[in-house]
């Protein structure tokens, strides 16, 4: 299995003058191409969100996202991603740069619309006959 991990500042913006500086392990396997897992460290228990790459290819480029996950571009500079719905909402910021370099890396790993050559689909049908 092949992958990439990359720790991605990030920040949590709770409120107008409430922000805390986040360490984000980004994790991508070739295994699971489609998904990306973000994994945050300082809580208890820590937290992982599993996110489509595919939404965060697009919310580089202009709003993505219309449920639990939205990506936007800010300023050519920042990205927000949100995670939750309606008053349970992270809005999490980080640098463009350093999002774009990890998702390049990923598409070098697996292109884009090549994905579904990499799941082992005979696999899945098993453990899903199995469970």
């Amino acid at each position: 299995m092949e992958g990439v991990t990359a720790r991605m500042p990030m920040r949590l913006i709770t409120g107008a003058d409430s922000v805390h500086d986040l360490s984000v392990d980004c994790h991508y396997r070739t295994d699971d191409p489609y998904a990306v897992h973000l994994d945050f460290h300082g809580f208890d228990p820590e937290a992982t969100w599993v996110v489509s790459r595919d939404l965060l290819l697009d919310g580089l480029r202009g709003p993505a996202g219309d449920g639990d996950v939205r990506v936007e571009p800010c300023c050519d500079t920042d990205v927000f991603i949100a995670l939750g719905r309606h008053a349970d909402v992270a809005l999490l910021h980080t640098p463009v740069g350093h999002l774009t370099r990890f998702l390049a890396v990923t598409t070098e790993l697996v292109p884009v619309g090549s994905e579904a050559a990499r799941i082992d689909w005979d696999g899945c049908i098993t453990a899903l006959l199995s469970a």
